[in-house]
């Protein structure tokens, strides 16, 4: 009941075309009633005259002429209709000059007068005696011992209605289940046929849900689509076709500048470290390890681009908090510094250690790198998959919230010598393992970052 209430009352494609669908049939079930009355409106002339005749011969055929006169013996089922007390059905027998020689009700009078020759038999009463108009017709009988004979025959306009609500009512009576069954089986076929007709619609949207940064070679399939819908997903491949290139030539150009500066940076340094004598020696040394970072981000940026996760690989969110906070403690202590780990353990979740790790080291070496000295940075496991890095500095200022991921971007140049890249790579591993990286301020402390994390459901045990 629910997939049905979804498939003809939600906003869906498929549903307002199931709407437009039973809307249409609704208005040609309408049109086809409509095509019926005036059907029936167009034949009610047609077999009221059948009818009449009908009634005439039905009389006619038990009349017996004699010498004596005529006489009139009618059945039980007519009898009692010529003798309803509405009226409804009158017949009269009469001759030539229109003395009536047998009725119903003791009628004495013509109810219209002989036809000529040729001319129309039927004939219409507005009103008679009160009772509304009657519809009539004069048929010839026979002839008599001296002059022919007629019928004149007659029913009420009330015959009419009441015939066509009782048609009306047996047939409600006797239908209305199959009536009903009739529409729910044609609503029915209609929202199989709107899925059925939508299915590659549906099956493209799938595709291009599981389509992102990590396996921009699938493409959506252009075969067995309806035409209308083909071109579109010609234009999403051809587009997805230019932006896996341009993802191709900025991963080339990074791993190879990365590799390309990493080695001479290497040699200069060795060779600068051997002219301790000279006074500029140190802040060469300075810059040279900026650079040094600088080519090691980038590197690190290339490998993230190139990340893809395994469908079974795993982490643990404590033991990799618990690696970086060892890693670094050396690093702060030197610094005046200290790191703080807390929360309960372990947090399981589906993704790459050495990645994660390297996600929340850039966290960590930017809070030490706001943190005074005589200071500590907190990192926290929890709730759930997450893990908070807090630190003890001033907090992110207006407006950074928005830039603070962008890469090269640096809130307080002065604060840390790094290349503005760690944030933007941290963020970037987030995505990919389907998380995100969260800004907010600590009460009495300073700018904190938490790493969210889908959490790695477990089967229930058996």
């Amino acid at each position: 009941m629910k997939g049905f209430v979804e498939a003809v009352f939600s906003s869906s494609l498929a549903a307002r075309l199931t709407r437009r669908m039973i809307v249409i049939v609704l208005l040609v079930f309408v049109f086809l009633l409509l095509i019926l009355k005036v059907q029936y409106e167009m034949e009610r002339d047609t077999l009221r005259d059948r009818s009449l005749l009908a009634q005439a011969a039905d009389v006619a055929a038990h009349v017996t002429i004699t010498d004596d006169g005529v006489s009139l013996s009618l059945p039980p089922n007519l009898d009692d209709a010529y003798d309803r007390p509405d009226r409804q059905f009158i017949y009269l027998i009469v001759d030539e000059a229109g003395r009536v020689l047998a009725s119903s009700h003791g009628q004495q009078a013509l109810l219209a007068p002989l036809p000529e020759a040729g001319s129309d038999p039927y004939f219409s009463l507005p009103d008679l005696a009160g009772r509304g108009a009657y519809y009539g017709v004069t048929a010839p009988l026979g002839k008599g011992e001296t002059l022919p004979l007629y019928v004149q025959v007659a029913q009420g306009s009330l015959h009419e209605d009441v015939l066509a609500d009782s048609l009306v009512e047996e047939f409600l009576e006797q239908s209305w289940h199959f009536l009903l069954l009739l529409g729910a089986g044609i609503i029915s076929v209609t929202v199989w046929t709107v899925r059925q007709s939508l299915a590659p619609v549906t099956a493209l949207s799938h595709l291009a849900r599981r389509i992102g940064p990590a396996n921009l070679d699938r493409r959506l399939p252009e075969d067995g689509l309806p035409l209308e819908v083909l071109p579109l997903v010609q234009a999403v491949n051809r587009s997805l076709d230019r932006i896996e290139e341009g993802y191709r030539r900025e991963r080339d150009f990074t791993a190879n500048a990365a590799h390309e500066l990493r080695t001479p940076l290497a040699v200069l340094k060795a060779n600068i470290e051997t002219m301790s004598g000279l006074d500029e020696v140190p802040q060469l040394l300075e810059e040279l390890g900026g650079l040094e970072r600088l080519v090691t981000q980038l590197l690190r940026l290339s490998q993230v681009d190139n990340l893809a996760l395994r469908p079974d690989e795993k982490a643990d969110l404590r033991d990799v908090a618990r690696s970086v906070a060892e890693q670094l403690a050396p690093v702060a202590l030197a610094a005046g510094k200290s790191i703080s780990l807390s929360g309960d353990g372990p947090v399981s979740v589906h993704g790459n250690a050495d990645f994660l790790g390297l996600a929340l080291r850039n966290l960590t070496e930017n809070a030490l790198a706001h943190t005074p000295r005589g200071e500590a940075v907190e990192i926290r496991l929890g709730p759930g998959a997450a893990v908070t890095v807090i630190d003890r500095g001033p907090g992110l200022q207006p407006g950074e919230e928005a830039r603070i991921f962008e890469r090269f971007f640096r809130g307080r140049a002065d604060a840390y010598a790094g290349a503005g890249l760690g944030l933007s790579i941290a963020r970037w591993i987030a995505i990919i393992h389907g998380g995100s990286i969260e800004t907010g301020q600590e009460g009495g402390k300073g700018a904190a970052f938490t790493l969210r994390l889908p959490e790695l459901t477990q089967p229930p045990s058996l």
